[in-house]
């Protein structure tokens, strides 16, 4: 009995890791893509920038601009919705409601200190990304993906508008 037992158990236990390994998200992170001179567009599908007469792109940055291929920023199809106080491991799945485009009058994800992903700090006039503030996007292909902004500061140089973000299709 006990070895039919043990047989048992090992399986569950098999099955529960590949169950695991199956639903586990992959996460890429990107760092230093410029956007302080020119926009730079991206395309989460294939993880890298791309130029900017493409239309394969997702997400775009300019400054502290995030702009979404959709609505009045581009021709793609692609949304998002900002969640605030919701760390990037908890985001299982994509929201049912609240996906937006870039308008003229508004982005999809809120510019302005404290409205989206940054917070200005006053004393060192620093941009610093706010903790637990995910986004979730709908790619030009119809995907879902969280990223979460990680930086906005060079790595090495400082410069500023070189974002560092991680994401993970949903």
């Amino acid at each position: 009995m006990e070895t039919r037992y043990g047989r048992d158990m090992a399986m569950a236990v098999f099955a529960l890791l590949c169950s695991v390994t199956l639903y586990a998200q992959e996460v890429k992170t990107i760092e230093n893509i410029d956007a302080s001179v020119a926009t730079a567009y991206f395309s989460l599908a294939v993880g890298k920038q791309v130029p900017s007469a493409s239309d394969a792109w997702d997400i775009a940055f300019n400054r502290t601009t995030v702009l979404i291929n959709g609505g009045s920023s581009g021709n793609g199809n692609a949304q998002a919705v900002l969640l605030k106080e919701t760390p990037f491991e908890q985001v299982k799945q994509r929201p049912v409601e609240g996906f937006k485009t870039d308008t003229e009058s508004e982005k999809a994800i809120p510019a302005g200190s404290g409205n989206g992903w940054y917070e200005y700090n006053m004393a060192d006039h620093s941009i610093n990304p706010i903790p637990s503030r995910v986004l979730v996007i709908k790619t030009t292909a119809g995907k879902y993906v969280k990223l979460e902004i990680l930086g906005y500061y060079h790595k090495t140089s400082h410069n500023p508008a070189n974002y560092s973000f991680r994401y993970s299709f949903l």
